[in-house]
């Protein structure tokens, strides 16, 4: 038989405060105690309940005339508490916890937790203290103007469900921890400031939410558990990202929100659970929770994430949750024009964690008073790392994350103790790229990932040439104690700089080694011509460069989405680029349908690099003599070129570096070739 259910939409019960949030709970564990069968979702940003014959109507009366609250102005466990705070352990509340009822003990539960010393929810702060806020001051001054001011009771709460009408509210002091409108309003126009308004309904519903967060020793097992793992959702405090913020987080609290509607023993089991997972182990900071929602590590039914930080804003003693993110769960992100790889992007993500090389970041200091330098190194990547989580469809979020790890890693670089304990950036998947510049993409981005991709799948990548590192025999990349020589990037001028890549990969080898520019990525002919003339931003490829180094170029799959089209119309420096380019190519070439160098005879490094130290001398006459007779030892003639123009050398000799593919230097050698008189065999 069908059963209709009526529903009845809260608009006052929202996610815009972590108070309404908790009342949003605290509301459904209310009705429950009339209708256990009525069940909540969270609709766009608001509360909806779900019943049979339900209507808003029924539910102010219930809370009006039969709901009583559970009773928080006794808290009988605050005197073990401070006999634990002085012994510094936990054995005082244990026993205390022994003689209580099941009632109480889960109302201690939603405070404390001890194992070898008491783990706070910051939540409800150190036992119902939130600084100098006292929560149980707050319930009573809320319970006591709901239950004396009956003919204004109507009023609040029909503000605090519906939201949509106007009516005076009281002030209650206290309530700016949850609600943090409700803090005083400096500076307002009227007086100095004006005392924060919220509705004693939304408070006493709130503290009934908050209630629901019970902690457990069930998530306790293992021998490195830590107060994370103690209550529901509840994550450390994030890293600070400048020196005055360091000891101004508590904690953060990740609201999980639900589109089917639940009943409140599902909501109960939800809070239980309590777990985030990443990579198959439970999260733990702020952007561990962001990964396990974009990878869709999370309890089911789960749709949506809202983060309240718990920091100090208005005052030292006191702090506030301060609403963040709301992050989307990754198998829920169906709206229209999103991409069906929220699994990918969680696995992009999750490089950076499960390589290590997060967690051997220097950790920052996590009280003002505590000794320790700021270092900066981890608070910068986490956040950005949440922000890509927050919207993974905009390709400036990712940008901004590969830019951050270049930079961590150029000041790890730099820094003779870091280098001693830090891991170096894991080589990135080339989906990097992809999120951070989908089609079409600037003419810079295709050179510098062109650059980027050199010596890609060998010992010897472009990598080394930014970064001081090194691989060890299986491949995995370290910084030396002592920075190599060859790292040398610097923030010069970027054709010169260009130029140095060149002559060092060419000293770096033996004079009969092959040229150790072999690319992943080739570039179009006519983006070179192009970097040749000056047409294209030398500082955007530049900037871009040091970040794309860090992927792993040698899963080759962009290469057929390069443009390898050329422009039949070349001036005169790209053409004479096009005699030299062979010799720096360390693949076969075929010109006129044979090979331009066979293989015993083919371009080494030792004559790359002396035409090389010709071009970087202005010598262009000795380097064209040198090229010829090159081309001449293999059967091949070339018109001599005329001079007749202005070049820009520089350009020239820094073109070099940029790979091309080997038809593209076939199509622009062919200009130069003579013609043979005698017939192909």
């Amino acid at each position: 038989m069908t059963t209709t259910l009526s529903v009845v939409h809260c608009h006052g019960v929202h996610t815009d405060s972590l108070g309404h949030y908790l009342s949003g709970i605290g509301l459904l564990a209310a009705l429950a105690g009339r209708r256990p069968s009525v069940k909540a979702s969270w609709k766009n940003n608001h509360l909806v309940l779900v019943g049979k014959d339900l209507t808003l109507a029924q539910v102010i009366e219930y809370l009006l005339s039969r709901w009583v609250p559970t009773s928080y102005e006794e808290r009988w466990w605050s005197k073990a508490q401070k006999k634990d705070t002085r012994a510094k352990t936990s054995a005082n509340l244990q026993k205390e916890r022994n003689c209580r009822s099941a009632g109480e003990v889960r109302l201690l539960d939603a405070h404390i937790v001890g194992t070898s010393k008491n783990h706070f929810n910051p939540v409800l702060g150190t036992g119902g203290n939130i600084g100098k806020r006292d929560l149980a001051k707050l319930w009573s001054a809320a319970d006591k103007l709901r239950r004396n001011k009956r003919s204004e009771a109507r009023s609040w709460l029909e503000l605090t469900l519906s939201g949509d009408i106007e009516v005076d509210l009281p002030n209650l002091s206290g309530s700016g921890t949850w609600f943090v409108f409700a803090n005083k309003s400096f500076n307002n126009g009227q007086s100095w400031y004006r005392d924060g308004r919220i509705s004693p309904w939304s408070v006493l519903l709130a503290v009934e939410g908050a209630l629901m967060l019970v902690g457990g020793v069930n998530r306790r097992l293992g021998a490195n558990s830590r107060p994370y793992a103690v209550f529901p959702f509840i994550s450390e405090p994030s890293r600070p990202t400048m020196d005055g913020e360091v000891g101004s987080s508590k904690g953060e609290f990740w609201a999980p929100l639900w589109e089917h509607p639940a009943t409140i023993a599902e909501v109960r089991t939800l809070f239980q659970r309590g777990m985030a997972q990443m990579g198959g182990r439970t999260a733990k900071a702020p952007h561990e929770f962001a990964i396990a929602a974009l990878a869709a590590g999370v309890d089911a039914g789960v749709a949506e994430f809202v983060r309240y930080e718990l920091r100090r804003t208005t005052s030292s003693k006191v702090y506030e949750a301060v609403p963040r993110q709301r992050i989307r769960v990754g198998s829920d992100r169906t709206e229209v024009g999103s991409r069906p790889h929220a699994q990918s992007d969680a696995c992009l993500v999750m490089q950076l964690s499960e390589s290590g090389w997060l967690d051997r970041l220097p950790y920052e200091p996590l009280d003002p008073k505590q000794k320790g330098k700021f270092v900066g190194l981890r608070g910068p990547v986490e956040a950005a790392i949440i922000s890509a989580a927050e919207k993974p469809d905009e390709p400036d979020r990712w940008q901004r994350l590969l830019q951050l790890l270049a930079a961590t890693q150029f000041r790890i670089d730099r820094n003779r103790s870091w280098r001693d304990r830090c891991n170096a950036v894991p080589l990135l998947h080339p989906m990097w790229f992809l999120r951070a510049w989908p089609e079409p993409m600037p003419e810079e981005l295709r050179i510098a990932q062109s650059v980027a991709s050199i010596g890609a799948g060998t010992h010897t990548p472009l990598l080394m040439n930014v970064f001081g590192i090194q691989n060890d025999k299986y491949g995995r990349l370290f910084f030396p104690k002592s920075r190599p020589q060859r790292a040398i990037w610097n923030t010069g001028d970027p054709v010169r700089l260009f130029s140095e890549f060149v002559r060092r990969r060419l000293i770096d080898v033996s004079p009969t080694d092959e040229i150790p520019l072999r690319a992943a990525c080739p570039c179009s002919a006519e983006f070179v011509n192009r970097f040749i003339a000056g047409a294209l931003d030398t500082e955007m490829i530049a900037r871009w460069l040091p970040p794309l180094v860090l992927i792993d170029w040698s899963k080759t799959s962009f290469t057929s989405g390069l443009n390898l089209e050329h422009s039949s119309a070349h001036d005169g420096s790209a053409l004479l680029h096009a005699l030299f380019r062979p010799f720096f190519h360390p693949g076969p070439i075929y010109a006129h349908g044979k090979i331009l160098f066979p293989e015993d005879r083919r371009p080494c490094a030792g004559l790359a690099r002396h035409l090389y130290s010709l071009l970087q001398h202005g010598d262009l006459n000795e380097a064209v003599q040198t090229a010829r007779s090159a081309y001449q030892t293999v059967g091949r003639v070339v018109v001599t070129p005329q001079f007749d123009f202005s070049m820009d050398e520089s350009r020239l000799a820094a073109a070099l570096l940029i790979p091309q593919a080997s038809k593209e230097i076939a199509s622009g050698i062919e200009r130069w070739i003579q013609p043979s008189r005698r017939s192909p065999d």
